[in-house]
């Protein structure tokens, strides 16, 4: 398909300046017209491509580029350009740009600043310019100038002269998490940071410049040791045998072109190109549809590889390896401090397809994993369960171990194979970084991921990656729940205490939009105006500090800083974070919430109860009056400080863990136990054992019942409460009722069988 340039127009919607298709494109978006219902339509972008036309022939004299500059001070360059007096009318040509290209790649480039547009540029004219120049200390190597002129015929292609430039030595770097004043700390060269970023999915030099004039000295950026997604940067592995990071390259030094004294962490997403995949075809991850039978997913216009394909941790492996020695061989080694992967949907390690619905994975290479995973269990092998099977429960809110082990078990597989992918690359990193480098991962998500993604998106091994020795931080967006000011409640995904307890960093994604950003107000928490913005900013730094974990400024969805007055309160918030890591910043929560990560596969999937049970009970927790943490029933062991310990649910608890809590049922501690108490041991449906953990007695009933309790009596824990009761309403089956003669209800379900009970 071509597309003349001189076809080009400006849309009814643009805010183009001067009507014509200036290059280098931002982006390009195809949009399709005329689509007809019930058609099958398949398009793919094999290449896109400019072709040059009829080219402007034109003579050029520069005068002040240096070949061999040793010191780094800003120079001049002066440009005359002679436009040929047969200069073609139909000449496409745009302002030109001076560029540096070093060792056989692009290194910078500077704008020139003619005497008026190429617009205006006519037969036979002499336009003249200038370029201020800044060479960076980051480039070094031999390389030529470069004159950028789409549309103008030039001799020798424009190349200017030759230019050496001598490269910076990097110094050695350490990096590492430690505890530091009561809490786990990024340290960097022995120093303490902050723990104050930035991450791009645009990069804007513009942009780094404000927050390094904030104080911001931690930056993300976008890279990719094979394959990107979600069009965040281009693929790093173009063939077989060939790796190209000259993105990443570029986007480091721009960081640090504009913010000098900065660090890195870059964000490397590990996925694999089309070819890989065309190359082992047992390794496209696949969905079942709804009919049983799996069709290969595409996930943001993509095939992906199944993260259990030992060929595919090879193939990551490799692109690992090269990435980083390409790194580590630049004169900016000593800045970059760690590496962030992140693979999946969203780049969170959520499985391929959880935000769309779509339930994974049937691949040859899964299916091969599943069956080592059941019989390291013990169990049988039998197929994967289709989404039928999966989306099914006799049992009702819980599911019985008798009928749908395979279920129970496949969302438990798909966690740990996770888990299995996340420790092997971050070993692969601390090995070919001699354990220099922090590495991190999202992931953890037990206050945010309900509906079918608790049990399919691959967040229940929370456990495992809190525990692993090669990953130093873990990461998620600042919860999408209760982000409006005033009704809100900023709070994180995760189990942040439990992170905190194994020492572990967390860092929070504050992608809060702000007012000068596309969307709605309201969207993703935006304001009408930087007032508001500054409300939302000074609410989430808030929790950010008083809970001791980092956080990072986020671009994405176009978001924007770039107000006065919002730059200067997020100044203030970095000095304040400064201040901050010189006071005691040890755990102060005497309050405690727990959610039981493995237990949730007991759940049936996409079932809402435990959104009630867990996410809605967040806000009211955090106007409690007194400090609450979030932990894992894993680090029960933790909570010998707490006053009052919230359990939400607690559904099959170890040997381990029924011990942990038999020694908090002391020194006046309360335990409150919501649903069903532990109602499995040792994996196999028990609810007779439920007395066991909460000494009360309980009965499951295999009946339906709302979920609503109203108060009854006069007990001083209910009497004079304001509300009559509590309950999503919803139904629950089976049905959990009291049955314990020494216990005092304190309310009833509809059906008035006892729902709430306390024995002291």
């Amino acid at each position: 398909i071509d597309l003349p340039l001189g076809d080009f127009a400006p849309a009814s919607w643009s805010q183009d300046r001067d009507g014509r298709l200036n290059f280098p494109l931002p982006y390009l978006a195809v949009i399709a017209f005329g689509v007809q219902p019930g058609v099958d339509y398949r398009l793919r972008i094999a290449e896109l491509s400019t072709v040059a036309g009829e080219l402007a022939p034109a003579r050029l004299v520069v005068d002040g580029l240096p070949a061999d500059p040793g010191v780094r001070a800003p120079v001049s360059a002066t440009f005359e350009l002679t436009l040929d007096a047969d200069w073609p009318a139909a000449a496409y040509v745009t302002d030109p740009r001076l560029g540096l290209e070093v060792d056989g790649r692009p290194a910078q480039s500077f704008p020139i600043y003619w005497d008026r547009p190429a617009t205006d540029w006519r037969a036979g004219e002499t336009v003249r310019g200038v370029s201020h120049l800044q060479l960076s200390e980051w480039t070094g190597g031999r390389g030529h100038w470069r004159l950028i002129a789409p549309g103008l015929g030039l001799p020798a292609d424009g190349v200017l002269g030759p230019v050496r430039l001598r490269a910076r030595q990097p110094q050695p770097m350490w990096a590492e998490v430690r505890p530091y004043r009561g809490a786990p700390t990024l340290f960097i060269n022995d120093q303490p940071s902050n723990g104050m970023a930035y991450t791009a999915y645009g990069p804007e030099a513009q942009v780094f410049a404000e927050f390094g004039q904030a104080g911001v000295r931690l930056y993300s950026i976008c890279g990719t040791p094979t394959a990107s997604g979600y069009g965040l940067a281009q693929d790093a592995a173009t063939a077989p045998g060939v790796w190209d990071f000259s993105q990443l390259d570029q986007r480091i030094r721009m960081v640090l072109d504009n913010s000098p004294d900065s660090y890195l962490f870059p964000r490397l997403y590990l996925a694999a190109p089309e070819w890989w995949l065309d190359e082992h075809p047992e390794a496209v991850v696949t969905y079942d549809p709804g009919d049983g039978q799996p069709i290969p997913l595409i996930n943001a216009g993509r095939r992906v590889p199944s993260w259990a394909s030992r060929d595919w941790w090879a193939f990551v492996d490799e692109g690992l390896r090269r990435l980083i020695r390409f790194v580590e061989a630049q004169p900016y080694a000593d800045r970059v401090i760690g590496y962030h992967l992140a693979s999946g949907t969203t780049e969170e390690w959520m499985m391929w397809g959880a935000n769309d619905d779509h339930w994974t994975d049937y691949s040859p290479a899964t299916t091969a994993a599943w069956d080592a995973w059941r019989t390291a269990a013990g169990r049988p092998v039998v197929p994967i369960p289709t989404r039928s099977e999966r989306a099914a429960s006799a049992m009702g809110n819980l599911r019985d171990p008798a009928t749908d082990q395979a279920s129970i078990d496949y969302s438990l597989f798909l966690a740990d194979h996770a888990a299995d992918a996340m420790e092997h690359f971050a070993a692969t990193v601390k090995r070919l970084t001699e354990r220099r480098r922090t590495v991190g991962v999202f992931y953890g998500y037990l206050y945010q991921l309900f509906g079918q993604r608790q049990q399919n998106a691959a967040h229940l091994a929370f456990d495992r990656i809190v525990r692993s020795r090669d990953i130093d931080f873990l990461c998620s967006p600042t919860s999408y729940a209760f982000r409006d000011p005033g009704s809100g409640t900023s709070h994180f995904m995760a189990p942040i205490h439990s992170v905190a307890a194994h020492g572990k960093l967390w860092f929070n994604e504050n992608d809060i939009r702000t007012s000068l950003s596309p969307g709605a107000v309201g969207d993703w928490g935006k304001q009408a105006d930087v007032a508001g913005d500054i409300v939302q900013q000074d609410r989430e730094l808030a929790n950010v500090f008083g809970s001791s974990v980092a956080q990072w400024w986020f671009d994405v969805g176009r978001n924007r800083y770039d107000d006065p007055a919002l730059m200067a309160r997020i100044g203030e918030l970095v000095r304040v974070a400064d201040q901050t890591m010189a006071v005691d910043r040890s755990p102060r929560d005497q309050i405690a919430m727990v959610a039981d990560g493995r237990g949730l596969a007991r759940v049936n999937v996409g079932d809402h109860l435990t959104l009630a049970l867990m996410l809605n009970q967040i806000p009211p927790l955090s106007r409690i009056g007194g400090p609450v943490g979030y932990y894992d029933a894993s680090d029960l062991d933790q909570l010998s400080r707490h006053r009052l310990i919230v359990l939400a649910p607690l559904y099959d608890p170890t040997p381990a863990q029924r011990a942990a809590l038999e020694r908090l049922k002391s020194d006046g501690r309360v335990i409150v136990f919501t649903h069903a108490p532990a109602p499995y041991r040792d994996g196999a449906w028990a609810p007779e054992t439920m007395a066991e953990v909460c000494g009360l007695q309980l009965r499951a009933e295999d009946r339906a019942v709302p979920a609503s309790v109203t108060y009854t009596g006069t007990d001083p824990l209910v009497a004079g409460l304001a509300d009559p009761g509590y309950g999503p309403g919803m139904e629950l089956r089976p049905a959990i009722v009291g049955a314990d003669p020494e216990a005092t209800v304190l309310g009833t379900l509809p059906d008035g069988s006892p729902g709430l009970l306390v024995r002291r």
